[in-house]
């Protein structure tokens, strides 16, 4: 039994559309994938940088604040050293609780 041309033709087109569809299907579907993971790639590129500066900008602030207690204490240092050194010590009072 032979299978008329006509519904061969039909059914090979049908067949074709079919495969098409599913083929772009699987291509949305992929591309919405890469789009997805470059965007989490993106965030997490942008998280780290962030971060970075964040820690440099803690890291000048505590650097500032180390500067700030040596000059204190080289202060302290030049005035003891200024001093008379027969001259009874001063002795700050502790404070009243």
């Amino acid at each position: 039994m032979l299978i008329p041309l006509e519904i061969l033709i039909a059914g090979t087109g049908l067949a074709t559309g079919l495969i098409g569809s599913y083929v772009g299907l699987k291509n949305r579907v992929l591309l919405a994938e890469v789009r997805k993971e470059a965007a989490e790639l993106e965030t997490r590129m942008v998280t780290r940088i962030s971060n970075i500066y964040i820690h440099a900008g803690e890291c000048r602030l505590h650097e500032e604040q180390v500067m700030e207690a040596l000059g204190k204490l080289v202060e302290e240092v030049h005035g003891l050293a200024q001093r008379d050194p027969h001259q009874e010590p001063e002795r700050e009072t502790p404070p009243d609780r």
